[in-house]
């Protein structure tokens, strides 16, 4: 397979993950009645932007992970979609949770309750999910923190332990989209579910490769010692 098959199809597939969120929510909404009522049309907006966000996430780890071998076949142009992409992820994190404070500012029309959104609560479920979310924004931020001082000794020196915090993020948003059913829905759904295992098997071969390396060249010294 050429380098520019290859090329067309990781574009192929990133232009499908991007869209399978927000073709799950259009397809989870009654499309006159959202435009219609002012708090579904704000919730509509914070699901796309939540399923975007994931979406986002788990092409964002997928590159990371293996950057040497994307150089290959997109180019120098992985580095800068990897930022750019970053960004948007981000960026999205951030408006996601502030559509909730639009929505309870919409309902109660009072300021105050909308900022009681940002109170933690373990209460119920929903509650502990929202926290899990909270979590993951928190992380983020130190993950993009942490990207921009990349050239900084100490954010150098700790680059890995930085880079493994967005697998932390990943599962966090994981299980705060369970707050909805647009995560079991299809097309997302299947998505969804693509994105745990391919990023559950990224993070084992970033854990337990190192170690295989480490392990063989141990077996390797003791075999030209033994031959000594």
């Amino acid at each position: 397979m050429s380098v520019a098959t290859k090329r067309n199809i990781f574009w192929l597939l990133w232009l499908l993950i991007i869209l399978s969120g927000p073709i799950t929510v259009i397809r989870n909404s009654d499309i006159q009645n959202t435009f219609a009522n002012a708090i579904v049309l704000t919730n509509f907006f914070q699901r796309i932007t939540g399923l975007l966000a994931s979406s986002l996430l788990f092409i964002q780890i997928i590159l990371g992970s293996r950057m040497s071998w994307w150089l290959k076949i997109i180019g120098s142009k992985a580095y800068r979609i990897h930022t750019v992409q970053g960004l948007f992820a981000y960026g999205f994190m951030l408006v996601h949770p502030l559509f909730e404070n639009i929505i309870v500012y919409q309902d109660s029309k009072s300021i105050t309750e909308s900022l009681s959104v940002f109170i933690p609560s373990l209460e119920t479920q929903r509650d502990i999910l929202l926290v899990f979310g909270r979590i993951a924004f928190l992380l983020a931020t130190i993950a993009v923190v942490a990207s921009y001082f990349r050239t900084k000794p100490f954010f150098r020196r700790n680059w890995r332990a930085f880079h493994i915090l967005n697998y932390l993020v990943f599962y966090l948003v994981f299980w705060h989209m369970r707050i909805g059913s647009d995560i079991a829905t299809s097309p997302f759904k299947w998505v969804s579910l693509i994105a745990l295992v391919t990023v559950s098997g990224s993070l084992i071969y970033r854990i337990l490769y190192p170690q295989y390396l480490k392990l063989r060249a141990k077996m390797d010294a003791e075999k030209k010692l033994q031959k000594a």
